[in-house]
């Protein structure tokens, strides 16, 4: 059974040990033989009738007001002006100064005032540049804000799969650490039924004190391990307000999941082109080239058109006498000598692009051992998971046989105390177990950029920067045709060192079907 809710069932009360109720023998054989049965009808995680909290609207809510999440697309819109900037570089450059202007003049000979000026003068300059030909410098820096772009939509996508899977990890660990405490309670009152047991053998001299310490030394135990499962369900569901922004509410059983492919080799080859985080190497990889370029093109000369206009007054008293000044002119710059500065800066870019490239290999081969410890990790727990099964009704039999021995004389309180306790840990080792095969099937999905919003939630798709829009002038007039001119003098061509790609195969990653999950009411 795989379903995972908030609860087990009915949770008893626990009583105090120190107050034991008294029962007739009858009462004894009928809870020894009513116990594991009500057990029996708790034994993994049973759906409550009650619809709660789903796990598409925990993603949907954390998908939309994730502060994480929001920071990310702002980020993701932050980089796509970028682009428009270096589109706008290509452009003219227009800029224009005026000033009204107050001035005095006093000339004095021999100290005598021979000549008083005073008045307001306005002043009045324009300039204009625009680049011709950079010899691909501008058309990298744009490529560059492009690659730059491409990384950052891969990042938020990224951590859009990373949030749905810390969504679905903290959702399954609540419903896993509820049921932890329904079991540690149930466990609770049972070990308080065997006291009142052993307390009523104990009465009739079939007992001794011996047991009855034992049995409150487990009862004890019990109440340490209900706080614990109490402690640990609360930092779950801290961690769920954390994601979602509010504590959960009665959360409903966890969905069915995608499938996942035949074979690993088919899983490693859905995230070597599905996975965003691979995709992000790979633009981190091509920014790093274009910056090569751009380190290039600024050894290489610098074409560029410039014009100025000016109205300047020539006297200061008014503006009758003025100036018109008009200048056009073609100016190349070309840097002869930057005593190696310039040099060392393609030389840095290319260290940088080699640099670049060994981490995207590294980052392939961390995907492949994600992808393969997910994938193995799902089949052994997917083995195991069975033999936790049946490892709880081989306990519950056993506790039912150690209590109907215990009543007529054949085995001592302390075996009825370690059956129970075998039944304990077994139940939580199989709700630990179920939780885990959830979330190991959610991590590979996400390993292999597979956990899209889309396939929980139709009301959360992905993020679309459409919307957003730079200005549409950017550039304009002269942009796009300089544009088609500087592209002629782009060069990022390097010889880049060598990378020793991993190909390694192994035979052993089988995974077995996946179990049935239990029907939900």
């Amino acid at each position: 059974m795989l379903a995972l809710v908030q609860g087990a069932g009915h949770t008893p009360q626990t009583t105090s040990p120190s107050l034991p109720r008294k029962h007739g023998a009858m009462h004894h054989v009928l809870l020894a033989a009513t116990i594991p049965a009500v057990l029996l009808t708790l034994p993994v995680i049973l759906a409550s009738p009650a619809r709660g909290e789903t796990l598409a609207e925990a993603i949907d809510i954390a998908f939309r007001q994730n502060p994480s999440l929001a920071a990310g697309r702002a980020a993701t819109h932050a980089a796509e002006e970028r682009i428009a900037q270096g589109k706008a570089r290509f452009g003219p450059t227009l800029s224009a100064d005026a000033a009204y202007t107050f001035a005095l003049r006093r000339v004095s000979v021999n100290g005598e005032t021979t000549i008083r000026q005073h008045g307001f003068t306005p002043d009045f300059s324009a300039s204009l540049e625009q680049p011709l030909f950079t010899f691909g410098r501008l058309s990298a820096q744009r490529r560059v804000a492009e690659a730059g772009y491409g990384s950052s939509m891969a990042d938020l996508h990224a951590a859009e799969q990373q949030t749905i899977a810390q969504v679905i990890v903290t959702y399954a660990n609540v419903l896993r650490d509820q049921q932890l405490v329904d079991i540690a309670r149930e466990n609770l009152t049972l070990l308080t039924e065997q006291l009142d047991q052993t307390q009523a053998r104990y009465g009739a001299r079939y007992a001794t004190e011996t047991d009855l310490q034992q049995t409150r030394n487990r009862i004890f135990s019990g109440q340490a391990q209900l706080e614990l499962a109490q402690g640990n369900l609360q930092a779950s569901r801290n961690g769920f307000r954390n994601l979602v922004g509010r504590y959960p509410q009665g959360l409903s059983p966890l969905p069915q999941l995608p499938p996942l492919p035949r074979t690993i080799e088919d899983a490693q080859a859905i995230a070597a082109t599905s996975s965003p985080v691979l995709e992000g190497a790979r633009m981190d990889l091509l920014a790093a080239q274009h910056q090569v370029a751009a380190a290039r093109g600024a050894t290489r000369p610098y074409l560029g058109l410039k014009g100025a206009v000016s109205r300047t007054p020539l006297s200061i008293e008014s503006d009758d006498l003025r100036e018109i000044d008009t200048q056009v002119q073609v100016a190349v710059t070309v840097p002869l000598y930057s005593s190696g500065l310039l040099s060392s800066q393609v030389r840095e870019a290319k260290q940088n692009a080699d640099s670049t490239s060994q981490q995207l290999e590294q980052t392939s081969r961390d995907l492949r051992e994600n992808v393969a410890s997910y994938w193995d990790q799902l089949a052994a727990t997917r083995r195991a998971l069975p033999a936790y099964a049946r490892a709880v009704s081989a306990a519950q039999a056993a506790l039912e046989g150690a209590r109907q021995q215990q009543l007529a004389g054949q085995v001592t309180s302390l075996d009825v105390l370690d059956t129970a306790r075998d039944l304990l840990t077994s139940r939580q080792a199989l709700a630990q177990a179920e939780a885990q095969l959830y979330v190991a099937h959610a991590l590979l999905l996400g390993s292999m950029g597979q956990l899209r919003p889309e396939s929980f939630s139709p009301n959360s798709p992905a993020f679309d920067p459409a919307p957003y829009e730079t200005l549409f002038y950017t550039g304009l007039p002269t942009g796009p045709v300089i544009e088609v001119l500087d592209v002629i003098g782009y060069d990022a061509g390097h010889k880049r060192t060598a990378v020793a790609v991993e190909h390694a195969e192994e035979p052993g990653h089988d995974m077995p079907p996946e179990p049935a999950r239990a029907p939900q009411q």
